[in-house]
């Protein structure tokens, strides 16, 4: 996580089903979801009817983020392989990584979407 402390961390991911729950008028929390037919993964925020399908993720900008984009590509790969209606990432603390790694890789990520949060509210990457 970046050197950040377990409550930075709980509270971004609070922050995150709080406010995707309400934007999409469904709870969204820790689920497992089916990947592929057989199998199942935890995923952070997840509806109940499993339409809307995703993780969080904390991370800061570095130089070279070779293992931030390796976690990328498995939770997009991931997320692809779900039957969600909406499948997404949504990242706290710097949006750096995430406009970086879709600078060389967004051809390969759809339908999977990524969203920044902060403390003012969400944006489209």
């Amino acid at each position: 996580m970046d050197g950040v402390g377990a409550s930075d961390w709980r509270g971004f991911e609070k922050r995150a089903e709080n406010y995707l729950s309400e934007l999409w008028a469904t709870e969204v929390r820790p689920r497992t979801v089916m990947v592929g037919d057989a199998v199942p993964k935890l995923f952070d925020l997840v509806s109940a009817d499993r339409r809307y399908v995703g993780d969080a993720k904390w991370m800061k900008n570095i130089p070279t983020p070779a293992a931030k984009w390796s976690t990328i590509a498995e939770y997009v790969w991931l997320l692809q392989k779900t039957r969600a209606e909406t499948a997404f990432l949504v990242f706290g603390s710097d949006p750096t990584v995430a406009e970086r790694f879709l600078a060389r890789w967004r051809p390969l990520v759809a339908p999977v979407q990524f969203f920044f949060l902060d403390e003012r509210g969400h944006q489209v990457l």
